[in-house]
């Protein structure tokens, strides 16, 4: 349970004093797009501790912080993808969205509200447990390399000073190119999910303007804002002296352009440096020509090309009404140079 992945924390629930952990396989991690409920197949029995036993016992531990690297990025650029690439590397135990994180990152944000059930020592506690779990590898030359979800940029100096040995891959794609992605029905939803919940409350509190509910933004609104709110997380961690030194930008369609050279790059920041003929290999595997949160289906750089066509096509008035949204949110001092610093990849203009 404390040393070996094969037992994964998968939820905390710190009000019922609870600890769930599910069983996984090396193959089992490597098959999942997410750690969430979906890990738990048929069969499979849960297995449900005592919270404060497991910090308890946590603590008696020799080795309480584990380092562990990470992918942070903006939402449905291509982090899945770039995952499931290093994650072939015997090297990296790669672990796509697990809950904790999210957990963390809720509670997080509400740790100042009237009446809210944890303290900050108790999230503390709850950080330190998850972080200690989350960093268990089968082999000890293998280091945990964490996908969070895109909606827990909140946690990334947390995360990045745990140990401060901590490293990051930024993942991102520009305003436009996210917006394209977004419009589509299937993934407008998220947005709106987000923006109720948390995103438009993070606005507010941002920009001198009279506060608006989150029904009162249109739909290219919320993707805008929400844009620009993960932009501004993943550059206050590249400004920070502590952090940026330890973070890799990296715009998504730079990959795709050439996955060779940014595979070798990506490789020797994080370390070890990759051989050419273990990179071909993970390379001339389909992950390139397959969609990677849901590899039976076929998907490659022309097929997402394609659908980003279309959706200009068919959302420019959408698309001209979020740019301009964020035209204005950006003369604010909080979101100032954001478009900038996250831009277009080399060799592709901007929007006009």
């Amino acid at each position: 349970m404390l040393n070996s992945p094969e037992i994964f924390l998968r939820d905390l629930d710190p009000v019922r004093g609870r600890a769930v952990f599910t069983p996984m396989s090396e193959a089992s991690y490597r098959a999942s797009s997410f750690l969430d409920n979906r890990i738990v197949r048929v069969g499979d029995r849960d297995r449900v501790v005592d919270l404060d036993d497991l910090i308890e016992l946590v603590a008696t531990q020799p080795v309480r912080h584990r380092v562990i690297h990470y992918l942070f990025h903006i939402g449905h650029c291509g982090s899945t993808l770039i995952s499931r690439v290093l994650g072939e590397r015997p090297c990296y135990l790669a672990l796509r969205e697990p809950p904790l994180l999210m957990g963390l990152s809720r509670s997080f944000r509400a740790l100042d509200r009237p009446g809210f059930p944890i303290s900050r020592e108790r999230w503390e506690a709850l950080k330190d447990l998850s972080l200690f779990m989350l960093g268990k590898t089968w082999r000890s030359d293998q280091v945990a390399l964490i996908k969070p979800t895109s909606h827990a940029g909140n946690l990334i100096p947390t995360l990045m000073r745990h140990t401060g040995r901590e490293l990051a891959v930024v993942l991102y794609v520009d305003l436009e190119t996210y917006l394209a992605t977004m419009l589509r029905p299937h993934t407008r939803q998220e947005a709106r999910l987000f923006a109720k919940d948390f995103r438009a409350r993070e606005l507010a509190g941002l920009i001198d303007a009279p506060p608006r509910a989150a029904d009162d933004y249109s739909d290219p609104e919320l993707l805008a804002l929400t844009w620009l709110l993960q932009a501004r997380e993943l550059a206050m961690a590249l400004e920070a002296p502590d952090i940026g030194p330890r973070c890799l930008p990296l715009h998504f369609d730079d990959f795709l352009a050439d996955p060779p050279i940014v595979t070798d790059r990506l490789c020797a920041f994080l370390g070890p440096a990759i051989a050419p003929a273990e990179r071909d290999r993970i390379l001339d595997e389909p992950w390139l020509t397959r969609a990677a949160k849901d590899p039976g289906q076929t998907y490659g750089r022309e097929d997402r090309e394609r659908e980003l066509s279309a959706s200009r096509s068919r959302h420019a008035a959408d698309m001209a009404a979020a740019l301009a949204f964020a035209k204005d949110i950006s003369d604010s001092e909080a979101f100032s140079g954001l478009r900038e610093r996250f831009g277009p990849a080399r060799g592709r203009p901007g929007p006009s």
